[in-house]
């Protein structure tokens, strides 16, 4: 999947929104630097059953799903995605996937379910709804460099104002790789490129 440029670098548009509100208000903010929110380290990622980019997509819908007790595994996604157990180079456009996932299914135990994907494209501009997922302990993928990782944790700034208005900047955004015994990343403010994350993935699960 080749992401789409994007000029609007997310790092400087939460200063910017922050100076400004700062202006007009005249307000002070309490600062409360390197704040974590983390998935649990025994939270069960599942890794691609092949070295693929759509296994690795299949195994990150498979590990969501489970989260929300919907067993359909990585092998049944692969098929619906590529007609048969193949191994494709190229990560799954998102209107591929929502073409196989976004259907209501009937699970081995009778009980009907809605699947849905959620994706949010380009950096997670609103890194309020990451956090908050982190420490709900909901997982997600993060499509950087055309490749899929669990979203895992994130280092971040947190702003106070008087009023209760609360402004957070990421600093570092932790992620596991999909791939088996392939080490963790990390995306660093000032050092990686927002413009390469193609977006964060989900899927949800409703019972009919």
């Amino acid at each position: 999947m080749r992401g789409r440029p994007h000029f609007a670098v997310f790092f400087l548009l939460i200063a910017l929104s922050l100076r400004a509100a700062d202006q007009k208000q005249g307000q002070q903010y309490f600062l409360k630097p390197d704040q974590t929110a983390d998935l649990s380290p025994e939270t069960k990622l599942n890794t691609a059953k092949q070295s693929c980019e759509n296994w690795a997509v299949a195994a990150g819908i498979e590990t969501m799903l489970q989260r929300q007790n919907v067993q359909l595994d990585q092998s049944f996604w692969v098929m619906r995605l590529n007609g048969g157990e193949l191994c494709v180079d190229d990560t799954p456009s998102i209107d591929a996937l929502k073409l196989v996932v976004n259907h209501d299914f009937v699970l081995d135990d009778g009980r009907h379910v809605r699947l849905e994907i959620q994706f949010t494209p380009g950096p997670p501009i609103s890194i309020d709804s990451v956090i908050a997922g982190l420490k709900l302990q909901q997982v997600t993928l993060m499509l950087w460099r055309g490749h899929p990782y669990y979203l895992t944790g994130v280092t971040y700034d947190e702003r106070i104002g008087r009023d209760g208005t609360r402004f957070f900047e990421v600093k570092e955004i932790r992620l596991a790789n999909t791939y088996a015994k392939l080490p963790g990343v990390t995306f660093q403010k000032g050092r990686d490129d927002p413009g390469e994350i193609q977006g964060i993935l989900n899927v949800s699960a409703t019972q009919l």
